[in-house]
């Protein structure tokens, strides 16, 4: 049984708590390629409250693969109850499915340029969430690959009405993105869709995090910030 942990407002081993991640927030992980952003997005995902239920709409890993590095983060019994959204299987079969694929907790877009099969299929996967009774903790990985396939213009749009889908049930959403792979305008804007950041940088020391909301900043190691969002658990 999942214990259960207030993870809307994590705390450093000093008892001071970062704010960014309350129901009906949007959450953008930001920073170079390699940094560690996806193990980050893994570890806030597995630091579920007790009424939260874990989604992840993949751009860059089949459903199998995601429950794998799921199951590394949040231990192997989470990942049976992760929600997955595959807009990659389909690519390697070759033909489109839009079905739950018989497990009821895997929906499938045809492709990362295929928007609406993505927004459709993640709009279910929502419903099946709260048909549960819970509230949805979303992950994006990543907004990188939706604007090699997309337009900034879509992209944004596309962010605009999932962001409002999962605000409106209480969930939360954390996003990935590689800042160096865009101009700074792209990442700009879309940024403008967040209510927090998470910057996470790769210093000659160790690697950090950067919290920030319109109201506060705070700085933490890496390490330290996915240990007080997992409750203490080892991270990997």
């Amino acid at each position: 049984m999942r214990e259960e942990r207030d993870a809307t407002r994590p705390a450093t081993s000093g008892g001071e708590t970062v704010a960014a991640f309350r129901p009906g927030t949007n959450v953008l992980v930001r920073g170079p390629s390699l940094a560690g952003k996806r193990t980050l997005a893994l570890g806030l995902l597995a630091a579920l409250a007790g009424d939260e239920r874990p989604v992840v709409v993949s751009a860059t890993a089949d459903a199998a693969s995601i429950r794998r590095q799921f199951g590394t983060a949040g231990g192997a019994e989470m990942s049976d109850d992760c929600y997955v959204v595959d807009a990659v299987r389909s690519q390697f079969s070759g033909r489109v499915i839009r079905t739950d694929g018989g497990d009821r907790r895997t929906w499938y877009a045809s492709s990362p340029n295929d928007l609406t099969g993505l927004g459709i299929s993640t709009t279910r996967a929502l419903s099946a969430v709260h048909a549960e009774g819970g509230r949805p903790r979303v992950v994006v990985d990543s907004l990188s690959t939706l604007l090699q396939y997309n337009s900034l213009e879509r992209v944004y749009r596309f962010l605009h009405v999932m962001n409002s889908r999962v605000r409106a049930v209480d969930g939360v959403t954390i996003q990935v993105i590689h800042a160096d792979a865009h101009t700074e305008r792209e990442v700009a804007t879309l940024a403008h869709l967040f209510d927090s950041v998470v910057d996470v940088t790769v210093g000659p020391d160790e690697d950090a995090v950067d919290v920030r909301t319109s109201r506060t900043r705070r700085s933490f190691s890496l390490s330290e910030f996915l240990s007080s969002v997992a409750g203490g658990r080892p991270t990997v």
